[in-house]
């Protein structure tokens, strides 16, 4: 497959993997469920029989489920605007997406890793299937092959080294509501809040050679148009959504470019519709903006340049089409036709150092992703402060490995060569060194 990273066909090499063929039957299993996100489909998935397996799998291996059930939102303030909007179509959205918390060991939180990753994806479900050393499947490197490489490497420590575990404690916490642009509010923010959180947080993502412990947030901005609707026979008594979205659309990609480059906010002009037909005048449709930064006030300047932007795009549009036949009731009715909004803004961004705990993840053998500019948005902008240290670390690689495309898979020896990792990173961090964890 392009961009595998090696085949598992070494008979030797397979006896000794933490990631054994139990494990490669087990993602089998969780990938056949379906646990696209009711984010994007507005439906109930399997999340609920997917996060029971997993515990089911992680009890035996020793550990204790402490959590098991739905999260909340926060202030609305907080919560994009789709996820309020599932929420008004289906009462029961967030009962549909449960979450598990399991733990094993017994150390305070200053002696506690916590391990995050979700299994919900996006849609559509894929078929399964196993094919020269790699797994393919909705979920297979984007999150369900990582989050079993740290049960498989857990187990390894309880069969292999139990004492490692007897001073510290894991937490592994199993959420929903990642995808589809929830952004943790209802999960993993719910479950930090609620303290199920250690000194160290790893987000398990595939970041490729490296860990990032800073990483980008997004904001979404809707242009709007609810005008009338007309036919092809009077094009000129409707309100021409087409012709407004799309001159708006780039008149602010061409006006937002340089600035926000400037202020390294990545811009991504997406969806743009307004109907599918030939014969018609479509009055109503959006366009969207997404916005990625990786500081407050980097959101701040922005925001003031986007809304800027959408207002002089507004008034050229109403300028160039003015005088035109086809247009003219479109022009005059603009301002109160077309709008914009924010759909999404406000949220925190990953950003935090720990002197410490940096070191102890370069003596066992985890050093930085040494492309900075790679860091995604994810969970993890809500799990720093109050002493805590989060980073978003994990094998494979988003673009390489197909995350969110028809060819997603991962390779059984990135998981088992993470499993080794994680196993390492578990048992340096049972040492009992003086002052480990204290800033310096």
């Amino acid at each position: 497959m392009p961009g595998m990273h090696g085949t598992c066909c070494n008979p030797a090499r397979r006896r000794n993997m933490l990631f054994t063929d139990k494990y490669v039957d087990r993602l089998e299993q969780l990938l056949c469920i379906d646990t696209v996100t009711p984010m994007e489909t507005g439906q109930p998935s399997c999340i609920a029989q997917a996060n029971m397996l997993f515990a089911q799998w992680a009890q035996a291996v020793g550990m204790r489920e402490v959590f098991n059930g739905p999260g909340a939102l926060p202030d609305e303030a907080r919560v994009p605007v789709s996820v309020q909007r599932r929420m008004n179509e289906a009462p029961q959205f967030l009962a549909w997406q449960p979450h598990s918390v399991l733990e094993i060991g017994n150390g305070p939180r200053e002696r506690t890793v916590m391990f995050n990753f979700h299994m919900d994806t996006v849609s559509p479900h894929l078929p399964v299937q196993v094919v020269d050393g790699c797994v393919q499947g909705r979920g297979a490197v984007d999150n369900k092959g990582p989050g079993l490489a740290v049960l498989a490497a857990l187990e390894a420590l309880q069969m292999q080294e139990p004492q490692v575990l007897d001073d510290i404690r894991v937490l592994i916490q199993v959420v929903a509501g990642e995808e589809g642009g929830a952004m943790g509010v209802y999960g993993t923010r719910y479950l930090c809040e609620q303290g199920y959180l250690g000194c160290l947080n790893i987000f398990v993502e595939p970041t490729g050679p490296g860990y990032f412990d800073a990483s980008t947030t997004s904001m979404t901005y809707e242009v709007r148009m609810d005008g009338r609707d007309s036919t092809d026979d009077f094009p000129q008594q409707g309100d021409n959504a087409s012709l407004v979205l799309g001159f708006i659309a780039q008149a602010m990609a061409a006006q937002l470019a340089e600035p926000l480059h400037a202020l390294q906010v990545k811009m991504t002009l997406a969806g743009l519709h307004t109907g599918i037909h030939h014969n018609r005048v479509y009055g109503s449709g959006h366009c969207l903006f997404n916005f990625a930064y990786r500081s407050t006030a980097q959101a701040r300047d922005a925001e003031v340049l986007i809304e800027q932007a959408f207002d002089q795009a507004l008034q050229q549009c109403g300028s160039r089409f003015a005088q035109s036949p086809p247009f003219l009731m479109t022009v005059e009715r603009l301002r109160t036709t077309c709008s914009a909004r924010w759909l999404k803004r406000g949220l925190p961004v990953l950003n935090n150092r720990h002197v410490a705990l940096q070191r102890l993840l370069g003596e066992a053998g985890i050093v930085p992703n040494p492309d900075a500019e790679q860091a995604f948005t994810c969970d993890a902008m809500w799990a720093q402060g109050n002493g805590a240290y989060s980073v978003v670390w994990g094998p494979g690689s988003l673009a390489d490995n197909g995350a969110h495309t028809s060819r997603e898979y991962v390779s059984i020896n990135d998981l088992d060569t993470f499993a080794v990792a994680v196993k390492g990173l578990l048992r340096r961090f049972a040492e009992p060194i003086e002052n480990t964890l204290k800033q310096g």
